[in-house]
């Protein structure tokens, strides 16, 4: 393996889903204790789920070192001087640990449900670099007019400014190869895309946000790539028939079904299988992995994929 370069870094994604607070704090809290880089939650206001920016917060006034991420805030929720105030507010509260997780929004029917308007992809993406390059000036500026295609603000400015510096970074996800990941090219710090995808998905993801980044004058280098992915981890390899046999139960399936539709592609089986998939993309240059447990994450869930695997890459 690989671990000449930066550390290697992993994130616990919570899609909260009917979870309770109660959950929510326990798996937060123990990712914190057990070394994780950082812990997400969705963005969608008309499913049964804890709303994402104010959970984030509750989260961060009850953790020490965890960094937050939603996954990923839809642009059209929130004006861009309102997600800048928002994200430099909790920046400073919380001692600088916040990635701006953003993207045009993929949920026609949330966004809909919630009364807003749905256009289409291209457009949704013109905003979302709109709405970037006014929230990075207002972290970085005095004052700042804009006046573009989607948004217009005068004299607009956010103090205190973001404890991070130069400011936060930002994390855009999203799919599609035509506006998304050119977008991501020209504006994102980290990129996040797909779900389960091989090293060949990414080597395609990574081709066309380098073409973009090259397009706007940005070093592609400088685009951190995420992989993320399900994961069903056991200590040994009868432990793990066992599991995949329960959650295939669970879903009213067999265990070879349920391996091959649900497990295909994910971070499962034992820790040295996990490690080995691991190396494949370690070696094609991803260092940041979004990590889906069962839910609620169990806590000997997270405790067995810190120490068997987490230890393992950063020792």
């Amino acid at each position: 393996m690989i671990l000449d370069q930066a550390p290697i870094k992993f994130n616990v994604r919570v899609n909260q889903y009917r979870y309770s607070y109660a959950d929510l704090l326990r798996i937060w809290q123990e990712a914190d204790r057990l070394g994780y880089y950082s812990a997400s939650l969705f963005d969608l206001l008309t499913v049964d789920a804890l709303e994402c920016w104010t959970t984030l917060t509750a989260l961060l006034a009850q953790t020490e070192r965890i960094r937050a991420v939603p996954m990923v805030l839809a642009n059209q929720y929130r004006h861009p001087v309102l997600t800048a105030k928002m994200a430099a507010t909790l920046d400073v509260i919380s001692g600088g640990r916040i990635t701006l997780g953003i993207g045009a929004g993929g949920s026609r029917s949330d966004t809909e449900h919630s009364g807003l308007p749905f256009p289409s992809t291209r457009q949704r993406c013109e905003m979302l670099e709109e709405s970037l390059t006014i929230i990075r000036r207002l972290w970085t500026e005095p004052s700042v007019n804009f006046d573009g295609k989607h948004y217009r603000v005068s004299g607009a400015s956010v103090e205190p400014k973001p404890t991070q510096s130069p400011a936060p970074p930002v994390l855009v996800g999203g799919h599609g190869p035509h506006y998304v990941l050119p977008a991501i090219g020209r504006t994102a710090d980290i990129c996040n895309v797909g779900s389960n995808d091989t090293v060949e998905q990414h080597r395609g993801y990574a081709g066309i946000i380098r073409q973009a980044a090259e397009a706007a004058g940005r070093d592609p280098d400088s685009i951190e790539l995420t992989h993320n992915a399900d994961c069903v981890i056991a200590p040994t390899q009868r432990d793990y028939e066992r599991l995949v046999a329960r959650l295939a139960g669970e879903a009213g399936m067999t265990a070879s079904t349920y391996q091959a539709d649900r497990l295909r592609n994910t971070l499962s089986g034992t820790p040295e299988q996990i490690c080995d998939r691991l190396g494949e993309y370690v070696e094609f240059g991803i260092r940041y992995f979004f990590v889906v447990f069962p839910n609620p994450a169990p806590s000997e869930t997270l405790a067995l994929f810190a120490g068997e695997v987490m230890n393992r890459f950063n020792i």
